[in-house]
């Protein structure tokens, strides 16, 4: 039997959309990572995670394969991962927002930033700025913070004060003290629903005052969510934690370029229109049918390959008990 000339299949691929040239790279944020079962011989556990093509897109291509967790030595023990279920949601109805970035202006970043990009990153973030939602800005370093603009909807003002961070980095880094009156400030002068801290550090907190505990309970009594921007070497475990019990995201920037992507998909996290994918994950010890039992911490790093090519990756950790 002959097939009518041009027939297509039902199972042919879409084109590949790659990315546009925008000095992004591709970038990923978690939004819950959870224990969903827990047995002596395996954990079960989900992790929602949107993924950031550019400073446009949210990418929406991807499929299990896409999704690689390696086996990792844990407790002396070889322990390895099963994807059970990758599936595409779709984000629920918009939101309006206010939102306070706190920029980590460090002695560090001289080295973890030196082209800047994070200053554009936060200038895309405040161009995306939609007419309902608003945004303040302050810096950290040293001893303490600056508040440079409180919440407004004039976005040239705000840029104004970003590009004036340019070569100031020095000193110290006041994160849970700068967290903790941020989430204070966006209580009391957040007018919108979401209610939100922007915290970009590529550090860890050196300075008395605050604890991450105290930091975390803060912005649960007040209700404000906390987003975390982690760069290079910085404690990915903590910035997690502390976004995933508020209700808020961590994104995680291995090279400054990933910020820009990044920043410029950070209105869909906050409007709660981002796109994302719910994953499903069994862990179970090769050679230990009791490596579970009790409490304990996984730590490790989810793999994202890309139908465009190139790959990235995104630490998660979670406690089970």
């Amino acid at each position: 039997m002959l097939l009518p000339f041009g027939c297509k299949k039902d199972h042919d691929e879409p084109p590949i959309v790659t990315p546009i040239d925008d000095h992004s790279l591709p970038s990923a944020a978690i939004l819950r990572v959870n224990v969903i079962e827990k047995t002596a011989d395996h954990l079960k556990f989900r992790m929602d995670i949107a993924v950031f093509r550019d400073s446009k897109n949210v990418e929406d291509q991807l499929k299990a394969d896409n999704f690689v967790i390696d086996s990792v030595d844990f407790y002396g023990y070889t322990a390895n991962f099963k994807n059970n279920l990758t599936k595409l949601v779709n984000g629920g109805n918009p939101v309006d927002y206010s939102a306070l970035m706190l920029m980590d202006q460090s002695g560090s970043i001289y080295d973890s930033d030196p082209n800047d990009y994070r200053l554009e990153a936060a200038n895309i973030f405040c161009s995306n700025l939609g007419m309902n939602n608003n945004v303040a800005l302050w810096s950290f370093s040293g001893y303490n913070y600056q508040q440079l603009v409180g919440f407004t909807t004039d976005t040239a003002k705000v840029m104004e004060k970003i590009e004036q961070l340019r070569n100031q980095e020095g000193g110290s880094t006041p994160l849970y003290s700068t967290q903790f009156d941020g989430v204070d400030f966006v209580k009391t002068n957040g007018a919108k629903t979401n209610k939100a801290v922007l915290t970009f550090t590529d550090g860890e907190n050196t300075e008395w005052g605050k604890t991450n505990e105290e930091v975390v309970e803060q912005a649960k009594v007040k209700g404000v969510l906390l987003y975390n921007i982690g760069l290079g070497e910085v404690s990915s475990t903590l910035l997690l934690d502390q976004a995933v019990a508020t209700g808020g995201a961590f994104m995680y920037a291995k090279d400054a370029r990933q910020l820009i992507s990044i920043f410029g998909n950070l209105g869909k996290l906050l409007t709660n229109t981002a796109i994302y994918y719910q994953t499903e994950w069994t862990i179970s010890g090769k050679d230990n049918g009791t490596l579970f039992q009790g409490n304990g911490e996984v730590k490790h790093e989810l793999k994202i390959t890309f139908p465009f090519g190139g790959e990235i990756t995104v630490p998660f950790n979670f406690k089970y008990q």
